[in-house]
């Protein structure tokens, strides 16, 4: 036999170890019992079907999106400020696609880049079905891209439009389960106490819903709150006492990378949905003053004394 037709052998031979080897661990896997491997005489299938698995097992253990949520006023900016500076993190801030919050078909508004805008203020109107496909295909992009530079994508939701905008909260799924529809998700929730929100939201005159009563807005954090049962939970007052430490447990949680070094630059940061008392210091505030006629309507408030039982507070 020439020396040409022994490396060939030699050569071959390897092909047919490795890919036995390359069976082996594929069977001791987790998805060796419920995947069938079959060579059928052409080795070349048997490489197509190894390479599909191994894609398989990819998608498996796709990079997740994390997504933050939380109501109005509950310091949910700065939660999302000090995500924002953590490293490789890229923040996309209060997204909701089916919102309709600030959409008058009647005083269109010039919306040259978003699409989802003009759609819904196009001639012939919009559909939900449409709306969230074209949404999941820019954020499969957006995500695609940020994967390909070694950036974790962080969406900010805007909860307020879906739970705290009109007479009723609309029947349809929230960011979380929109976006579960094609990628997966890290979740987490951040809250704050009902009473503390509300007063802020008086201030900033943004009463969205009807009747505009604080039984009626803790009511609906209620359902919010239900609507991510699922969901791990942290806590404002808890954030503004112990930042390192509560930091520290949001991004464990989320399974981003952490740098203590937050405390020194969040502040930079500038995101929409900026409505608190500024600062660049992360400190508990006094309670914003309560007119007699709140004072009433909160001793009365069934729902603010479910929501203090579902959230611990006293």
């Amino acid at each position: 036999m020439s020396k040409k037709k022994r490396l060939l052998v030699k050569s071959a031979g390897d092909l047919v170890s490795a890919i036995d080897e390359a069976l082996a661990l594929l069977r001791e896997s987790p998805y060796g019992e419920k995947t069938k491997l079959s060579c059928q005489g052409d080795p070349g299938s048997l490489l197509e079907q190894c390479i599909a698995l191994c894609e398989k097992t990819e998608a498996n253990t796709m990079e997740p999106i994390r997504t933050i949520h939380h109501f109005a006023c509950t310091g949910g900016t700065l939660f999302c400020k000090c995500l924002a500076v953590m490293p490789n993190a890229q923040l996309l801030s209060e997204v909701d696609p089916l919102s309709t919050f600030e959409i008058n078909v009647n005083r269109p508004k010039f919306s040259p880049t978003d699409m989802v805008t003009l759609l819904r203020q196009s001639t012939s109107g919009d559909e939900n079905e449409l709306v969230i496909e074209m949404f999941l295909s820019n954020l499969e992009i957006i995500y695609k891209s940020m994967f390909a530079l070694g950036k974790r994508l962080i969406i900010r939701d805007h909860a307020h439009s879906h739970y705290c905008v009109g007479e009723d909260i609309p029947g349809r799924p929230n960011l979380r389960q929109i976006i579960m529809q094609r990628l997966p998700v890290c979740s987490v929730v951040t809250v704050r106490n009902p009473l503390d929100s509300y007063l802020s939201l008086v201030n900033n005159k943004w009463l969205n819903f009807t009747p505009p009563t604080f039984d009626e807005y803790c009511r609906r954090y209620l359902i919010f709150i239900d609507s991510y049962n699922d969901v791990p939970i942290l806590k404002y007052e808890d954030f503004v006492v112990s930042p390192y430490e509560s930091m520290g447990t949001l991004c464990n949680l989320l399974d981003l990378s952490y740098s203590d070094q937050f405390i020194d630059v969040f502040n930079v940061i500038k995101l929409t949905g900026d409505s608190g008392r500024s600062s660049g210091e992360i400190l508990a505030r006094p309670r914003r003053a309560i007119a007699e006629s709140l004072r009433q309507e909160v001793s009365e408030s069934e729902n603010y004394e479910k929501i203090r039982m579902v959230l611990k507070y006293d």
